[in-house]
This record gives C-alpha cells, structure tokens and sequence, in this order.
C-alpha cells in the first residue's frame, strides 16, 4: 500500500514538472524573437547610406546640405574607415561603432576646388561627422534607415543602398577590362539583333605599368553596372567581378560592377 501511495506521489511531481516547463515555454516566446531581431539588424557595411534629409536641433532644414540631397551624398562604411562621397571632395577617415554610437575620428580630404555650394556642402559635413554621433538603423534589410545625432543636434536621415556584395552574395574580384570603341552582334537568347561590348583583359605589373595585351578580343554577353558605352570611344575599367549566389533562371552567374575609368580615348582608335 506504501509503495503504491510513494509511486502515485512520484508520478504527481512529474506531471507537475512537465507542465510548468511546457508553461515557462509558453510564457517566454519574446526572448527568441528579441535576440533575433537583434541579429539580423542591418549591418552598417552591408550597404551605401544615402542622405535623404537633414535639419538642424530645432528641426530646421540645413541648406547647406540640401546640394547633398541632390547629388546623393553618400557614406559607406568598411571595416575600419568610412568614406563620403557626392561633394566637391571626397572624405575619409576612421570610425568605431559600439552600442548605438558611432565615433567618427577626424576626417582627411582631397583638394580639388569647386564651386561655392559644394565647398560649403563639404565644409558642413566635415562639421557634423566629427566626435561621437548617435546612431539609429530601422527597417528591415530591404530598405533600412540610418539616422545620426550629430554633438550639435543635428539629425541626418540616410537611406540603405545594398552594396554589391551584399546584393550578390559574394566578394567582388579586381579586373581591368578594355572596353572597344564599337560594339558588335551577337547571339542573345532574349534579345533578337543584340549589340555585345568587346572587351579584352588588361593587366599592370606591382608598379602600376600595364602589360602588353596578351588576350583577344571577345564579345561580353551582359552589361557591365554602371557604365555607359558610348560609340567610338575605347576605355580601360576597372571593374569588380562577382559571383551571383542565386541568380534569376534568366540572368547571368558572373556579374560586372565599374568601380573606376582608367582611360578614356574618344578618337577610336584600339591600341
């Protein structure tokens, strides 16, 4: 008889556990979505930051900014040093980010002159991403938004552009392509009567001087980002080769961004 009152008490205490363990699960589904929320907040380097508005602590529009608007004035961030770009010069410097601040060191510039609206453009901004700004990133990885509290109060609203990397997946390559002055027809699957870029590799030894060509000429079958061919003119690019993880069923799996013009030769002539 004690043996079965002892087993009855036993298999109370057990049912009991479970249930509160079932329960505390039950109670507790915030923690889980918190910490991921957490994780998947868009990271400052996966993206160009856009300046999209900018006012002063009382709200007020600061016009010197407002050529930044319209030029796109952008922040884009690596590992250890952020750049801006979309004024008369460009601006660089180190940075550290840590719990919502952002700690920008003094930024170094080049020195090209232009006209008074963008030396003012770059005389403010050189003003306000200095010492520590408060930091603020909403919205998904989509279309996040970034927000800095300058020292003074200022706000600047910037808008997330996905980098390349972080669109295909992948860490871009650095190659030079030639870039022939005329286009030429080619067999596309989509796209009747299609006119290729001819392009060649180029290559430059450890002291910058380029190589003689060795590779022919061969047509490209896709464009190449950012740039804009134009008949009769030769250039030299710098791009960055990417390996598209998942691309669509009808694009390519190589993908070409410019990242710079090295020559440009209008008279048509291929060296």
């Amino acid at each position: 008889m004690k043996q079965n009152i002892l087993l009855v008490a036993v298999c109370a205490a057990l049912i009991q556990g479970c249930a509160a363990t079932s329960k505390s699960h039950e109670e507790s589904p915030s923690m889980p979505t918190a910490t991921s929320a957490a994780i998947t907040q868009p990271a400052l380097s996966a993206y160009y930051w856009n300046l999209v508005s900018a006012t002063d602590a009382s709200g007020k529009p600061l016009v010197a900014l407002n050529k930044g608007v319209e030029r796109k004035l952008r922040v884009s961030f690596g590992e250890k040093n952020l750049n801006i770009s979309g004024g008369c010069n460009g601006q660089f410097g180190g940075y550290h980010y840590q719990g919502g601040v952002l700690k920008v060191q003094s930024l170094a510039s080049t020195l090209m002159a232009c006209d008074k609206d963008l030396m003012d453009l770059d005389a403010q901004v050189g003003r306000l991403f200095k010492g520590d700004l408060r930091a603020v990133i909403t919205g998904d990885n989509t279309e996040p938004m970034l927000q800095l509290i300058t020292v003074d109060g200022s706000v600047l609203k910037l808008q997330g552009e996905a980098t390349p990397e972080t669109r295909y997946g992948s860490k871009g390559e650095v190659k030079f392509l030639e870039v022939a002055p005329k286009t030429v027809k080619c067999s596309h699957p989509m796209i009747p009567e299609y006119q290729c870029l001819q392009v060649r590799e180029r290559r430059y030894d450890d002291a910058g001087l380029q190589l003689p060509t060795q590779d022919p000429w061969h047509p490209l079958y896709q464009s190449i980002e950012g740039f804009e061919h134009r008949d009769g003119v030769r250039n030299v690019l710098r791009v960055k080769q990417y390996e598209w993880k998942n691309p669509p069923a009808d694009a390519p799996s190589t993908v070409y961004v410019l990242d710079l013009v090295v020559e440009q030769d209008a008279s048509g002539a291929e060296k």
